[in-house]
């Protein structure tokens, strides 16, 4: 893997190590939307409601507890504990930390699908203006100022070849595209960029992802489909990247491209889909539909599905901490990439990123369940706030702390230092750059969460995942 920082390095032609926008979703600020994609945690109907002219009576029955929709800490803390594996690996102390990145796909595309599809709810479209200024203004500024501190290093204490690789690395950086830089040049990066190349991947995906589900939900059968697409999508690239393997593709091909590795950020996207689509009350609106509802009131599956809901709550509040538990244990056991092609591009990724969607759902549907109370922990979903900082940060500390003190202070001390001096730096970052610039973006930029949705036609209220 190439180096962390410093002079260090684990060999040529590996990946280097798995980042993202930790802090991308829930930015304070950023308009009245629920920071989580949260939805309701029956997903079904409410109890006691009647479908619009299908004169059918849901039965009044005890539901399981709802979690409160907006901003769930839980989500922050789980953000936490992916960047701190991310760092373990830098550290040499987890070698499949790595995964980290893939829990932030996963998290990233739930977050940010479930705002999109909630400010079309509310507005009746999606403002890709608002949404693109909305990445600049969140992004940009931590990330500026991380290239020019690094600039001024470099230039102070760096040779000229390593002056010229950091000016490649920072304008393909800048320009998102770091990533396609790294399958043809996978030994760069250096001591300052070598995680960058994900941030790319992950705003090449939301470059083009508003597109395609505005375009999706203009099609009433898309809108309802919205999460069998979305899956059939996330098969698709794991498919087409065994399809690579097999004619031969090397590791930084298939480690670093968009289209091998956007399985995990179509998970989280689907994953918003299908609790969103499932908040919806049915609707009769012809004869068919008629005839559909008078069976399911014959059949009580109105009182089935809320068994059913209930069921499913009580099994995320254990399958949530499992998913987590194997996600440690993986963690631990799974060994670095670059190395060749190894069980986790045969699959493994997408194993990875369908067990962080399993703790995602639990903490954001169960949020009254002991994994969310302890994800939720204030010191951890703080730090979580600040993870996208203490990402950028963490990889030239981490390069630092191994290279001056490897030989001094044992492993336990120095991942100490680093975590230390990573979130000193990250938290400058955040209260000194980060949210006075999100207080002083303008007006326009925000979410506009307080506009009132139009009235939805009758033919499309009830399927309309987008307005």
């Amino acid at each position: 893997m190439p180096e962390s920082g410093g002079s260090t390095t684990t060999g040529p032609g590996a990946p280097a190590a798995a980042g993202i926008v930790p802090g991308d979703g829930a930015v304070p600020g950023d308009g009245a939307v629920p920071a989580d994609g949260a939805v309701p945690a029956d997903g079904g109907a409410v109890a006691g409601a009647s479908p619009a002219g299908s004169g059918l009576v849901v039965p009044r029955q005890r539901s399981p507890r709802r979690p409160a929709t907006g901003y769930n800490p839980a989500l922050d803390g789980l953000r936490a504990l992916a960047v701190l594996a991310v760092l373990g690996f830098h550290m040499n102390v987890l070698t499949g930390g790595f995964l980290g990145v893939d829990v932030f796909f996963v998290l990233s595309g739930f977050l940010i699908t479930g705002l999109l599809l909630a400010e079309r709810d509310r507005t009746g479209s999606v403002s890709l203006g608002r949404f693109y200024a909305r990445r600049a203004f969140r992004l940009l500024p931590a990330f500026g100022v991380f290239v020019a501190i690094g600039a001024v290093l470099v230039v102070a204490v760096k040779t000229r070849a390593d002056q010229w690789d950091f000016l490649d690395n920072a304008v393909t950086s800048l320009l998102y595209v770091n990533n396609y830089y790294r399958v043809f040049r996978p030994e760069s990066g250096g001591a300052w960029f070598g995680h960058t190349w994900s941030l790319s991947l992950e705003e090449q995906f939301y470059l083009l992802w508003p597109v395609v589900l505005i375009l999706l939900c203009r099609r009433p059968a898309a809108r309802r489909r919205l999460p069998v697409i979305l899956t059939a999508a996330a098969a698709g690239v794991f498919l087409w990247r065994e399809v690579l393997i097999a004619l031969g593709a090397q590791d930084p091909r298939i480690y670093f491209g968009l289209d091998t590795r956007a399985d995990a950020l179509l998970v989280g996207c689907g994953l918003a889909a299908w609790g969103w689509l499932g908040t919806l009350l049915p609707a009769s609106h012809g004869p068919r539909d008629a005839r559909l509802t008078r069976f399911a009131s014959a059949m009580r599956l109105a009182a089935f599905g809320a068994r059913t809901s209930l069921v499913a709550g009580r099994i995320l509040v254990v399958a949530g901490p499992a998913a987590l538990a194997a996600l440690a244990v993986l963690a631990v056991v799974v060994p670095e990439p670059g190395h060749g092609i190894t069980a986790m591009d045969l699959g493994g990724f997408t194993g990875v990123a369908l067990l962080a969607g399993i703790v995602i759902v639990s903490v954001d549907r169960r949020r009254d369940g002991p994994l969310a109370v302890v994800l939720g922990w204030a010191p951890l979903s703080w730090f979580g706030r600040i993870s996208y900082a203490f990402y950028l940060w963490h990889f030239p500390v981490a390069g630092t702390v191994r290279d001056k003190l490897g030989g001094r202070l044992d492993t336990a001390a120095q991942v100490l230092i680093a975590i230390v001096l990573s979130t000193a730096l990250a938290a400058a970052s955040y209260y000194l750059v980060e949210r006075p610039v999100q207080r002083r973006r303008p007006r326009w930029v925000a979410s506009p969460a307080g506009q009132a949705a139009p009235v939805r036609r009758p033919d499309t209220a009830a399927v309309n995942l987008m307005g």
